[in-house]
């Protein structure tokens, strides 16, 4: 999950980044926006967040008329209001239907818990296809079906057990269309643990035989999801 964060005070986004990196760094990353422009520039280009965190008032920019102009790219996206002056939030709850609003001193639990509430929601509505572009084509991929994914010469390769797909695409910004059943375990790699047989010494062996590279920098995190998601499947 991508989460946009906001602000033109470099103190809040970073206090933000460093609470939501400690309490869910495994299945959150944030992008920190000093105005709310590069952040309407990002939507305009298609990198579409999961879920926004923005200051109301940034500079001489105004947060809610920034969301107003790209409402129909981000349509269903949550957005978590922030604000040091109450007296500027009636807007908000006229134009915006938005899950949360949070004054400034930022208050951990206040903003842990309406990030927990989008996680729900995202979790419950997450499409089950992905779209890639391929040869110039969108074409739609089943998540459950890839088995895991390769970095090579700025394109991603899925690979599903009948088939392969290339796309011309980073793989931080694949990763952020797929869920957190899917797992990094190198700077060219990500596996779908479903699949993830057996943890060797910096491999992982997939269900089809494959044996995927783990660096030693993902080591440790990977063993540990690997044994989780397979203790998961046993009940315990």
């Amino acid at each position: 999950m991508l989460v946009a964060v906001c602000d033109d005070d470099r103190t809040i986004t970073d206090y933000i980044k460093l609470l939501i990196d400690t309490e869910f760094r495994d299945i959150i990353q944030t992008k920190i926006y000093d105005s709310a422009s590069d952040l309407e520039s990002s939507i305009l280009k298609n990198e579409i967040p999961d879920a926004i965190i923005i200051d109301i008032c940034i500079k001489n920019e105004n947060g809610l008329e920034m969301l107003k102009r790209v409402r129909e790219h981000i349509p269903t996206t949550p957005v978590i209001f922030i604000t040091g002056y109450l007296e500027y939030c009636s807007d908000i709850f006229i134009d915006f239907n938005p899950w949360g609003l949070i004054t400034k001193p930022i208050d951990k639990n206040k903003l842990f818990y309406h990030i927990n509430k989008i996680l729900k929601y995202l979790t419950l509505n997450k499409p089950l296809s992905i779209k890639i572009l391929v040869n110039r084509q969108n074409i739609i991929i089943d998540k459950s079906k890839i088995l895991y994914l390769e970095s090579h010469e700025r394109k991603v390769t899925y690979y599903t057990a009948a088939d392969k797909y290339e796309e011309y695409i980073k793989l931080d910004n694949a990763m952020i269309k797929l869920d957190n059943s899917f797992l990094r375990c190198h700077k060219s790699y990500a596996v779908n643990l479903k699949y993830a047989v057996d943890l060797l010494k910096y491999k992982i062996v997939m269900s089809d035989g494959t044996k995927v590279p783990v660096s030693r920098n993902y080591y440790d995190n990977v063993k540990k999801m690997i044994f989780k998601h397979k203790a998961s499947k046993i009940g315990l």
